[in-house]
């Protein structure tokens, strides 16, 4: 099944266009926006779009809206929030997703091995443990894929920089639905083949060379796991 990209909302385009000039140093800190009517007319678009594009912006931590006097750039217009920009296609794709996943695991679980605690270890074990049963039980494979998510999340949990637990968290719920795909086609691989699940052996070797404090080969574990779930998902490794 091939997903094809949602284009991206205007206000989200015009959001980012925004956004970018204040990076540029167009707007600086505290500086004003133009009117909503103004913006609209720059944009060609109607006021309630600039007002839902305003709108992102302000909850994203870049603007800040004062009641009869308008938009202003807040004092962190990097903004507090992290999203994917914009794309005129709607992009990411599913292949830049995976890159992003990638380098974000790989760099978990190296960081992992070097830092997890006694309570770390059990709860990477636990979370192993729930997401076979899963699969194994009723054969959800929907579970199967939230239990993924909460064993990647006790990887980055146990790297102890909340700054890759965020990360991790963002990318594997815009993975969420490829990730129950790959579930789905190992488990009919398994059922063909009559072999194991082969995402169930590459989970469990991530999870001891953490346990073993082995950075080295827990990286190599992650690298081997995401390059096996890239090709489940028919992505180039």
């Amino acid at each position: 099944m091939t997903i094809l990209p949602r284009p991206a909302s205007l206000a989200s385009r015009i959001a980012q266009t925004l956004h970018d000039d204040i990076l540029a140093g167009r707007y600086g800190a505290g500086a004003r926006l133009p009117a909503e009517a103004s913006l609209a007319d720059n944009f060609g678009v109607s006021r309630p779009i600039v007002r839902e594009a305003i709108a992102q912006l302000k909850a994203d931590g870049v603007l800040v809206t004062r009641k009869g006097s308008g938009a202003y750039v807040s004092e962190t217009p990097g903004g507090k929030a992290w999203r994917v920009a914009s794309a005129p296609d709607g992009g990411p794709t599913l292949a830049q997703l995976f890159e992003l996943r990638r380098v974000v695991e790989t760099a978990c679980a190296e960081m992992a091995a070097q830092r997890r605690t006694d309570a770390d270890i059990d709860a990477i074990r636990g979370a192993l443990a729930a997401m076979q049963a899963q699969a194994d039980g009723q054969g959800d494979m929907a579970s199967a894929a939230a239990a993924d998510m909460a064993f990647h999340h006790a990887i980055a949990e146990a790297a102890h920089n909340p700054c890759f637990t965020g990360l991790t968290d963002f990318v594997s719920q815009q993975m969420l639905a490829a990730r129950q795909r790959a579930w789905e086609n190992t488990a009919r691989l398994s059922v063909t083949t009559g072999a194991p699940r082969a995402a169930d052996q590459e989970h469990a070797a991530l999870a001891e060379a953490i346990a073993a404090g082995d950075a080295t080969a827990a990286r190599s574990a992650a690298q081997q796991h995401l390059a096996a779930a890239a090709a489940r998902l028919g992505l180039t490794a």
